[in-house]
């Protein structure tokens, strides 16, 4: 597969997150998909990507998360996308940067790793503490 059907495939799992059209996913993720989470938030752990996205979707943004895309990088059967986030859910704002690093399988997403900053997630999800800017930001 050509390394613009795999960018593709990465733009559509952002678009995924940032219309909340999690149908989708049936486009750029392999059937079985595997979401790699670290940190100690019940979303840790290596999880069926598409349960893991809705739940995500569903009890940490429920009102929606935007990304921006800083950067993305194909090289052979994986890519990288670095990005920027930002959401709110009961007037609390949440922002932050990280790294999906992806293996492929064809042009689909095999397995996602995300790498983020989980302390500022863990403070968002579990006690609602006011997220503070973490640097340079498009939002």
């Amino acid at each position: 597969m050509s390394q613009t059907e795999k960018r593709e495939s990465l733009k559509l799992l952002i678009e995924a997150f940032n219309t909340g059209d999690l149908s989708l996913l049936e486009k750029c993720l392999a059937p079985d998909a595997k979401y790699t989470f670290y940190g100690t938030t019940k979303f840790a752990g290596v999880n069926d990507a598409r349960e893991n996205i809705r739940n995500l979707a569903k009890e940490a943004f429920p009102e929606g998360i935007k990304f921006w895309i800083r950067q993305i990088v194909v090289d052979g059967d994986y890519g990288a996308i670095h990005w920027e986030d930002l959401a709110t859910r009961s007037g609390l704002r949440y922002h932050n940067y990280g790294v999906f690093f992806v293996q492929f399988e064809g042009n689909k997403i095999k397995h996602i790793w995300e790498y983020i900053d989980y302390e500022r997630f863990k403070v968002f999800l579990e006690y609602g503490h006011y997220q503070r800017n973490v640097g340079e930001s498009h939002f």
